[in-house]
């Protein structure tokens, strides 16, 4: 049970005639703590009076309930079918004057008063299971009376607490992969271009001429045999044909015809005349001979 808590009660009222026989009505409320916190599951006793001309005029009846809240802190009971403490349910004189509807709750402790409200017209329609006397035979229909002003609004009943979120749906199995599609062929090798034609092969560069022969020296007369002269220098190579300009390849061209062959170079200087050989035996000295002409 909670003990000593300040509770504040949020009331739905709705009055009906059950049975031909029966006055109770139904009475619903909603139990919240000091902040608002709804009591859900909680033992409660609930104390109703019905009190007569105001507020807090006598009390006609009255009786308690033993309830349970459910998990949004609701409760229900029927007045008229609890434990009665002061009063008869049915001898209440719903016309004699204006009633009024108290409420306590008791959460373990005292009983705790919540509050009063104003009854409305609805349950005084139970007066007439105590008219007294026998019903007598139906009148004539009496002529329509001015339409009554309009009562005032109801107090709008609470948004009833929105239900739980359902669980979460379980995720779907993952949908088979696909056929991989089959390799496409592969395309036709593009054909080879064609070989080029070679070029013609170019001319071959001219021989260069051969230099003239030299004169050749008389013979001058056999001197004395001298020492070896020393040997002359070789005359210099004749100069190089010029090149040929590469001409472009292209196919074999015929092999040209072999160039003439040079003259023949000049004949190098002649070396210089050797040393004086060494006396012979009494010989007689030869006549020096002629120097021979230049080369």
């Amino acid at each position: 049970m909670i003990k000593n808590a300040l509770l504040t009660l949020v009331l739905v009222v709705s009055f009906f005639v059950a049975q031909a026989q029966s006055q109770n009505f139904k009475y619903q409320g909603v139990a919240r703590n000091n902040n608002g916190t709804i009591l859900s599951g909680s033992n409660l006793g609930i104390r109703i009076s019905i009190r007569s001309g105001s507020a807090t005029g006598n009390i006609d009846y009255q009786e308690t309930h033993n309830v349970t809240t459910n998990q949004f802190g609701t409760f229900s009971i029927e007045i008229g079918a609890g434990t009665v403490n002061r009063g008869t349910f049915n001898n209440i004189d719903w016309a004699g004057a204006q009633k009024y509807i108290q409420t306590e709750l008791n959460t373990g402790g005292s009983f705790v008063d919540m509050g009063v409200a104003k009854l409305l017209s609805v349950p005084y329609a139970t007066y007439a299971f105590n008219a007294p006397g026998s019903r007598g035979a139906t009148g004539a229909t009496g002529p329509q009376g001015p339409q009554g002003a309009v009562g005032p609004q109801g107090i709008p009943g609470i948004n009833g607490v929105a239900g739980p979120i359902g669980p979460q749906g379980i995720a779907g199995a993952t949908g088979a992969r696909g056929v991989t599609g089959a390799t496409g062929s592969n395309g036709l090798t593009g054909a080879t271009g064609a070989t080029g034609s070679q070029g013609n092969q170019g001319i071959a560069g001219a021989v260069g001429a051969t230099g003239a022969q030299g004169i050749a020296g008389a013979t001058g007369p056999v001197g004395a045999t001298g020492a070896n002269g020393l040997t002359g220098a070789t005359g210099a190579t004749g100069a190089q044909g010029i090149q040929g300009i590469a001409g472009v390849t292209g196919a074999v061209g015929a092999t040209g015809a072999t160039g003439a062959t040079g003259a023949q170079g000049i004949q190098g200087i002649a070396g210089v005349t050797g040393a004086v050989g060494a006396t012979g035996a009494n010989g007689l000295t030869g006549v020096t001979g002629a120097t021979g002409a230049q080369g």
